[in-house]
């Protein structure tokens, strides 16, 4: 097997070494990786370009990024992206018995306009004559003019169970088995999916019955109803109020997209807005017992408590100190980038550097920078200070996930720069699409290659970085072993001379390292490591015969040794779980230790197999106004009126 090494110099480069011979798949092609920068994809349409960047805030809040090219300012869409939300009321026999039913002025209107009329289309659920939203409805034929394309009920989505209380993949048509459409006027104005018929039968009934009372003007003044007050419908007044609650996915929504939520100004700036609007997840309802799909909106909501917090608005956010460096070509960014908080660090954009790792080989490397953009919008490196050519750091809160278009790539192993970076490929005809996700991590940076080796480096400056290095199986300098499955995984901060595993079949070891200077910029500090491979188990059994991988945590032992052969103080643990084994180590010192993972010898298989073993726990944060907690389980949901924030971990 191939040996990959990482070097650095005194600024964010790289340089792909192929360091021992090994045996090349027998599906080697021949790639053409431009060695050049590649253009974001809305500027230079085609294969190797970058399509899309995103982030996820800590707050779980999805940002979608547009390129702006420099010297550009950054686009404004019109004002609030033309949507106002706002609550209603279910009021029945003159009592309120629904205070959180958030709409768009769209719904709005046709919930409360008292003319609509709410069909049960549950029959038509995977059938030709589904309706979609603004579809016209014939009385006589009872029929409707758009119909939704039949291929796009077997479309997965994140279903949600109200029965069970959780959330599963299921198709459309197995997750929703009822539904009604709200028609007035002879237009389909929403949609309501259950995961029932009877569930949409009940509620079209419920519909019909209820007066509904828009409270767009009581949510300006922070108040709505108190649940069971009176309403007079002379003097449109409630018996009782309280104060306003705004579920978080509103908010969430709202801060990303632009909305104009009533009650909360603060979340909609005069001047910045973003690109247009998307529909609310219907997962994040705060009512799991009605879904609505991809175009249609989410049920309506239930009560709840104080409201979220709001993010800083454009004017307030205080910048880091950050210094111009070298000129860049344009940045990905948002016009909402200060109001969703992320302009705390002291840069307002991204730039990916996607390209060949070098002149040699085509291996893709990609970068990802934050950029400064001075008052004439020209882009620059978000450079230290007096050291502007080293960047400023990386959010470590936020989630980067970039998206670019290849040839026809086939991934041999991944070495990556940042925290849980995973990279999953879809092949679209005329090219492949490679989309990496991770997390920026603390790097020592060298001033030199002397500083890499001894004891005695002291590293430049520590500069939380996100990069990722994929290399490629099907090229004539390819990586990898016939039967491996191309999903291998290394990531480390040690970059300085950071290698893929070495092969070692006599012996059945994997070996490499990982450089940083030993000491950290102020000369004392002393710099510590980690190092995370992620095998899958049908790897395993190639390389290691390790055919059960229950195994694993007893068979592999994992060794670490510093440059002067000593051990060094480290925490290594080895798991198997979904799919993969996962060798992580942490808490060696710098500068160049070496890492060793081997069979024990007498290995033999025990009869535990993975499906035996406990399934694995993951852990969700759930969010109900200002409230969050934390959810443990196999497969763990949010508690009724709480909302899922951020990813499963």
């Amino acid at each position: 097997m191939r040996n990959i090494s990482i070097k650095r110099g005194t600024v964010i480069a790289s340089a792909v070494a192929l360091l021992l011979a090994g045996i090349l798949p027998s599906h080697a092609a021949t790639l053409r990786v431009p060695k050049t920068s590649w253009a974001a994809c809305a500027v230079q349409n085609g294969t190797y370009c970058v399509e899309s960047v995103t982030i996820t805030t800590p707050q779980g809040k999805i940002v979608p990024l547009q390129w702006v090219n420099t010297g550009v300012a950054v686009p404004a869409a019109p004002a609030n992206n033309g949507i106002s939300f706002a609550p209603v009321a279910k009021v029945v026999n003159g009592v309120v018995k629904g205070n959180g039913w958030w709409m768009d002025q769209y719904q709005r209107d046709a919930l409360t306009s008292g003319t609509a009329s709410y069909f049960d289309i549950s029959s038509l659920i995977g059938g030709a004559t589904y309706p979609e939203i603004g579809a016209k409805y014939d009385s006589t034929t009872k029929t409707y003019d758009v119909t939704r394309p039949q291929d796009s009920f077997g479309q997965i989505i994140d279903c949600w169970d109200s029965v069970a209380n959780m959330s599963s993949k299921k198709s459309f048509s197995d997750c929703f088995h009822g539904a009604i459409a709200a028609v007035n006027e002879g237009e389909v104005k929403f949609i309501f999916n259950y995961n029932t018929a009877a569930e949409a039968a009940a509620a079209a009934k419920d519909f019909a019955a209820s007066k509904w009372v828009d409270l767009k003007d009581l949510a300006n003044q922070g108040q709505q109803p108190a649940f069971n007050s009176k309403y007079d419908a002379t003097a449109k007044t409630f018996s009782k109020t309280e104060p306003l609650y705004t579920p978080v996915w509103v908010t969430n929504n709202s801060l990303v997209n632009g909305w104009d939520v009533a009650g909360t100004p603060a979340t909609a700036p005069s001047t910045n807005v973003p690109a247009p609007a998307t529909t609310p997840d219907p997962a994040a309802s705060t009512d799991p017992a009605a879904s609505g799909d991809a175009a249609a909106t989410s049920a309506p909501g239930t009560d709840g408590v104080a409201p979220a917090p709001l993010a800083p608005n454009e004017q307030t956010t205080v910048q880091s100190p950050v210094e111009a460096g070298r000129a860049l070509s344009g940045r990905w960014t948002s016009p909402m980038w200060n109001t969703l908080g992320l302009g705390s660090l002291g840069y307002d954009g991204l730039y990916v550097d996607a390209k060949a790792a070098n002149e040699f080989v085509n291996h893709v490397m990609i970068d990802v920078v934050p950029t400064l953009t001075g008052a004439d919008n020209k882009a620059n490196l978000a450079g230290q200070p007096g050291n502007k050519s080293y960047a400023i750091s990386l959010d470590s809160d936020i989630v980067i996930s970039v998206t670019v278009r290849t040839g026809d790539i086939k991934t041999g192993v991944t070495v990556a720069v940042g925290v849980d970076t995973t990279v999953t490929t879809e092949n679209h005809g005329d090219y492949t699409k490679l989309t990496v996700t991770g997390t920026a991590v603390n790097v020592p940076l060298a001033k030199s290659a002397a500083d890499c080796t001894g004891e005695a480096g002291v590293a430049k400056a520590l500069v939380r970085q996100f990069q990722t290095l994929i290399v490629v199986q099907n090229d004539t300098a390819g990586f990898g072993v016939d039967g491996t499955t191309g999903r291998m995984y290394v990531g480390s901060n040690g970059v300085c001379s950071l290698t893929t595993p070495t092969w070692d079949a006599a012996n059945k070891t994997f070996s490499w390292t990982a450089a940083a200077p030993h000491f950290a910029p102020d000369g004392t500090t002393q710099n510590l490591g980690f190092y995370k491979a992620i095998i899958p188990f049908q790897d395993a059994a190639v390389l290691w015969g390790l055919t059960n991988p229950a195994d694993a945590a007893t068979a592999l032992t994992v060794s670490v040794t510093t440059e002067a052969g000593g051990s060094t103080a480290a925490i290594s643990t080895v798991s198997a779980k979904n799919g993969n084994i996962i060798i992580d180590t942490s808490g060696f010192g710098y500068s160049k230790p070496k890492l060793m993972i081997k069979i024990k010898k007498g290995y033999k298989p025990s009869a535990k197999k993975i499906s035996t073993l406990p399934a694995p726990k993951y852990t969700i944060t759930c969010a109900l106004g200002a409230t969050t907690k934390k959810v443990v389980g196999t497969a763990p949901a949010c508690p009724k009126g709480y909302v899922k924030v951020g990813p499963r971990r």
